[in-house]
């Protein structure tokens, strides 16, 4: 029998600040990808494809290896796990920058900087895709079941900030250098990854660890399939909006490189925003069911892409990724929290895993979906975008386990982790 050791609330009001700083970093990660990568890869002379190449074996391990990292972090702990996935992509992001560089001073051409920079992205898939499932699992842990849809937003919206801070720096870094932001955000993340290591509380182990090797949940579990249905839509939709969105702009718009990352950056700003204001401002005072969150988010969702397709300048570019904004908000926390309530205590690392994963599938197999219709035309990866979330609108209609209104327990045991 494990001992408890249970933590103070002031140490846990800590603990949930350094890790709200965890899922600031991933999103600023994924801002620096976004902004910056396609158009400069692109000026190189890579093409749209092998940029979307770029994140695929990423993608693939972040789907294959997400249910291994949460299932080790439901039996060794999460923070071991998280502080792994910083470290990894402090370094290989770094790394990224080191190779760009190489290139530039002629010492490897454009075919060896693009086997490195898949390789270099792919590393940090396979070994630092554990962070985002262990967070969400931290909280899950430590959360009862009427207060986990609020603090799920409260962590999604690191995401929100990071959507905010993340383009202001990448594009003040950027005008430094078009380097600059790879080792600006690789050293802010190795730094966070510090302060998990001294402030995040994590006294004891699993209650019933050996139990954690006897469950083999799967993403074909009829309490999962349908989260990990509407996870593989939202981020394939996900993907064709961000991985497209700077592409989009210098194609439609006729940017240049620079431009089109700054502009980038700026409709990245519209997104951060309208998702804060609805995490903080409404879905953490409220904590709605996960089928409200889902059907608005969808509706949301499906008026964003429309209106991208119909703008003709940037001002309703960025009116659309506000309301793309809103639709994330929505559903990323409905999503979470629907799944994290239809499993067990002991297995939410394992969930939270598989959810992940299939996250990850929508862009690794953008290249071969979205990035292909771009080619032929500018507008149809959104018409694709719209059809998935129709898919998610219908789940979320029809699935009635979504609609399970949680009561809130005073003394509730919610703990699979105790400190």
């Amino acid at each position: 029998m494990t001992t408890s050791i249970k933590t103070s609330p002031k140490e846990r009001k800590l603990g949930f600040r350094v890790l709200f700083l965890a899922m600031f970093a991933i999103g600023t990660g994924q801002t620096l990808f976004i902004a910056v990568l396609p158009p400069y890869a692109r000026g190189l002379g890579l093409s749209e494809v092998q940029v979307g190449f770029i994140f695929s074996l990423s993608a693939l391990g972040w789907m294959i290896m997400s249910p291994f990292w949460g299932r080790k972090s439901d039996f060794i702990g999460r923070k071991s796990i998280i502080i792994l996935g910083l470290l990894v992509y402090a370094f290989t992001t770094i790394l990224m920058g080191l190779e760009f560089r190489l290139n530039e001073l002629g010492y490897i051409n454009l075919s060896t900087l693009f086997g490195l920079l898949i390789f270099t992205r792919g590393c940090y898939g396979f070994l630092g895709s554990g962070a985002h499932s262990a967070s969400m699992a931290y909280v899950a842990d430590r959360t009862t079941e009427k207060e986990r849809s609020g603090i799920m937003a409260v962590m999604g919206s690191a995401f929100a900030i990071s959507g905010i801070v993340g383009p202001g720096l990448a594009s003040a870094a950027v005008m430094l250098g078009p380097l600059v932001p790879y080792f600006l955000f690789g050293f802010i993340t190795a730094l966070i990854a510090l302060l998990i290591f001294i402030f995040l509380p994590e006294k004891t182990k699993p209650i019933r660890p050996a139990k954690v090797h006897e469950a083999r949940l799967t993403p074909y579990d009829t309490r999962v399939i349908t989260f990990a249905l509407m996870g593989l839509c939202i981020s394939q939709t996900s993907a064709v909006v961000m991985q497209i969105l700077s592409l989009y702009l210098q194609d439609k718009f006729g940017y240049s490189n620079t431009e089109a990352s700054v502009y980038t950056g700026s409709m990245l700003i519209f997104t951060g925003v309208a998702t804060l204001i609805v995490q903080l401002g409404i879905i953490r005072n409220i904590s709605p069911t996960p089928s409200i969150l889902l059907r608005l988010g969808s509706i949301a969702t499906i008026i964003s892409l429309i209106l991208i397709v119909a703008s003709k300048d940037l001002y309703l570019m960025g009116f659309a990724m506000a309301i793309y904004g809103v639709g994330g908000a929505l559903m990323g926390p409905g999503l979470f929290t629907g799944l994290s309530l239809a499993v067990g205590k002991d297995e939410q690392g394992a969930a939270a895993g598989i959810l992940v994963s299939s996250y990850a599938a929508g862009f690794l197999i953008n290249p071969l979906t979205g990035m292909q219709l771009f080619i032929i035309n500018v507008n149809f990866p959104y018409y694709l975008g719209v059809a998935l979330m129709f898919i998610c609108l219908l789940i979320a209609f029809f699935d009635k386990r979504l609609n399970r209104v949680v009561e809130y327990e005073d003394n509730v045991d919610f703990q699979s982790h105790n400190g």
